[in-house]
């Protein structure tokens, strides 16, 4: 996935996702930190909210959350998990068509 960027004078956020979720990269003048929480790397920024960076600042991040939701739904599979049917018990393909405690089956690799 490719990264996405805020830029402000001399800030930079970095942001991506990765197999734990959304993490940001935030660059200061001489400093840089890896966040997971959103509101810890806001803290570390220390922008006050009335200013015109901190509301784009904002708007980007609830941008990104709003991206986040929409993709958590739509990867959540909405149909259940269908019965085998006799053709495919008798196929003998997967897992599940297997005893588990049998320790004669073979595997192929």
């Amino acid at each position: 996935m490719k990264r996405e960027r805020f830029e402000a004078k001399t800030l930079w956020i970095e942001t991506s996702r990765d197999w734990n979720g959304r993490y940001w990269i935030a660059w200061k003048p001489d400093v840089s930190l890896s966040f997971r929480d959103r509101a810890a790397m806001v803290k570390w920024l220390a922008w006050p909210k009335g200013t015109p960076t901190r509301a784009s600042l904002d708007s980007w991040l609830d941008s990104l959350a709003a991206a986040d939701a929409e993709r958590e739904s739509r990867s959540r599979d909405p149909q259940p998990d269908l019965p085998l049917s006799d053709e495919l018990l008798a196929t003998g393909f997967g897992p599940e068509c297997h005893d588990i405690d049998n320790e004669n089956t073979r595997t192929v690799i």
